[in-house]
């Protein structure tokens, strides 16, 4: 899971032709500066976004015409700076403790000199996920971050802190980001980072709902699940029945609820057998039936997973609760 080497070059011609392969045909790089030195570009992904790193000993001048459904967050510089102009949302240099965030977009140009740093590059489907699941709806119109990424700011930070992590583990073979559900978990965790340490259009939306209510997805699901702890039961239909994504309900239940729908399905399901035995007479019902009827098709699982839940074996739940017996 190292990252990989996109190119390296001493020659300033060979550079300038590279950089503009990586970043499209309908690109333009040129260099400002007239000395032969080092620029290089590597990088690996992170879940669906992907981090780059670049370093240049050039002053170079990019003018990104291609526009991506992206959102570029540029850390704060190790070296140099990299000054942004972003369609009509203005303009930032980041250097020192600076770093800017990109809409992609909106087309951009950039200078960079002695530039050394890097950045991750989000997918718009991934920042929409996370936050539908924090508003509870679509956002009515696209999400655009303030430019300027502040690192001595708590959220700026803690920003700028996980992306460095990130691409610091990028050059580990043996790394655990090697594994899907640790890039996704990493990834998610930069992307609520942003919405929540980043100004941006969304924020009073964001903390509005949160001093008030759960969002209505949570609740459609937590409604369906209930209604629904007998047979078998998809994520994807719980999601239909919320009215979001699967991810987008996933990221709404951690935020809310601390745990998932499926869990919160099983919780639900044990919960009713439990009434079921508890409501049962000795003999006219047995463990293995009351299972089934809930989805626990493994019964030793079945079980364990009571035992835990309640203290109790179902069997003994089943066999010690008092009931009266049946009239005849």
């Amino acid at each position: 899971m190292s990252r990989f080497k996109i190119f390296e070059s001493n020659d300033t011609e060979e550079s300038v032709d590279a950089l503009n392969r990586f970043f499209g045909e309908r690109n333009s790089i040129s260099r400002l500066s007239p000395t032969a030195n080092r620029t290089s570009i590597s990088g690996g992904n992170i879940a669906s976004s992907f981090l780059v790193h670049f370093s240049t000993t050039h002053e170079l001048a990019i003018e990104r015409k291609t526009t991506t459904e992206h959102v570029f967050v540029n850390t704060a510089p190790d070296d140099g700076y990299m000054q942004v102009a972003n369609g009509r949302r203005g303009e930032v240099t980041a250097c020192g403790s600076r770093g800017v965030i990109v809409s992609m977009d909106k087309g951009a140009k950039v200078i960079v000199s002695g530039y050394h740093g890097r950045g991750l590059l989000i997918p718009r489907s991934s920042i929409d996920d996370a936050l539908i699941s924090l508003i509870g709806k679509l956002p009515a119109i696209p999400i655009e971050f303030d430019m300027a990424l502040d690192t001595e700011s708590s959220g700026g930070n803690l920003i700028h802190d996980a992306i460095v992590l990130a691409a610091r583990q990028l050059e580990e073979a043996t790394s655990p980001l090697g594994q899907p559900s640790v890039a996704a978990r990493l990834e998610e965790f930069i992307i609520n980072c942003l919405l929540h340490g980043q100004a941006h259009n969304y924020r009073d939306a964001i903390t509005g709902e949160r001093r008030t209510a759960t969002p209505k997805q949570v609740r459609r699901a937590e409604e369906y699940i209930r209604a629904h702890t007998e047979g078998a039961v998809r994520l994807s239909q719980i999601a239909q029945a919320a009215g979001c994504s699967v991810r987008a309900l996933q990221l709404a239940f951690r935020a809310f609820r601390d745990t998932t729908p499926m869990a919160l399905l099983k919780q639900a399901r044990l919960a009713q057998a439990r009434s079921e035995l508890v409501a049962a007479y000795p003999g006219a019902t047995t463990v293995t039936e009351v299972a089934a009827k809930y989805g626990f098709y493994n019964v030793g699982r079945f079980a364990h997973d009571y035992k835990t839940a309640f203290g109790q074996s179902p069997s003994e739940t089943l066999r010690l609760t008092f009931r009266p017996k049946p009239m005849t």
